[in-house]
């Protein structure tokens, strides 16, 4: 295997030191588009608001303090980013706050429309079933509830290299706008909205149910 593809798996589900050295990496590098993705998201002060894929911990973190009064939650298949993800917000974690449990995103343990919000920050080129993963995400939002999508990444010509290499190496899927669109919606999305960063390839969507 290549250092590539080790670190590409190491992203797909970080563990060991290896792991925690990348989602560390993580935390940080992927701190400035995950900021400018969350400007997308509208928050009430109790909102219940589940992240998806949620690694590290830091979008939780960040989703926690603008819901004061609700509740975030974290999920992963990785039992290692579930320790550091609850590592990170322990303080929340232990006022009940903050849950981060370990699960996976096309099956999860919630009941039918449960949350607010949910985000997926740099993590749905390594969903298994896409679109499996976003009806899932359909079925526990609450009717108008909004969905966030955050990647560091789509097809366009002068990324046309980069990408490439990530799909063929890692087996990523990364999905154009017209994609992302069209998989939101028929999973049952509606108003769904795309805006784009282009010098930095940057995509964020939000949809509704």
């Amino acid at each position: 295997m290549s250092d590539v593809e080790k670190t590409l798996d190491q992203c797909r589900k970080p563990q060991g030191d290896k792991g925690k050295e990348i989602v560390e990496k993580m935390n940080k590098n992927h701190y400035e588009v995950t900021g400018w993705g969350l400007q997308m998201l509208t928050l009430e002060d109790d909102s219940q608001v589940i992240d998806l894929g949620c690694g590290g911990g830091k979008t939780v973190q960040r989703l926690a303090i603008h819901t004061p009064e609700g509740k975030v939650f974290g999920l992963d298949y990785s039992e290692d980013c579930v320790d550091w993800a609850n590592e990170l917000n322990h303080r929340a974690v232990e006022e009940g706050h903050v849950v981060i449990i370990r699960g996976e995103v096309d099956n999860t343990p919630f009941e039918d429309e449960n949350f607010d919000a949910a985000t997926a920050v740099e993590t749905i080129y390594f969903w298994p079933d896409i679109q499996k993963s976003f009806k899932e995400v359909h079925r526990i939002l609450k009717v108008g509830g909004q969905f966030l999508v955050i990647n560091e990444a789509y097809p366009d010509d002068n990324n046309k290299e980069k990408n490439k290499v990530y799909e063929e190496v890692g087996n990523m899927v990364v999905p154009s706008p017209e994609e992302l669109t069209s998989w939101l919606e028929e999973a049952g999305f509606k108003d769904v909205i795309i805006e784009l960063e282009e010098e930095k390839n940057w995509l964020r969507a939000l949809a509704r149910k």
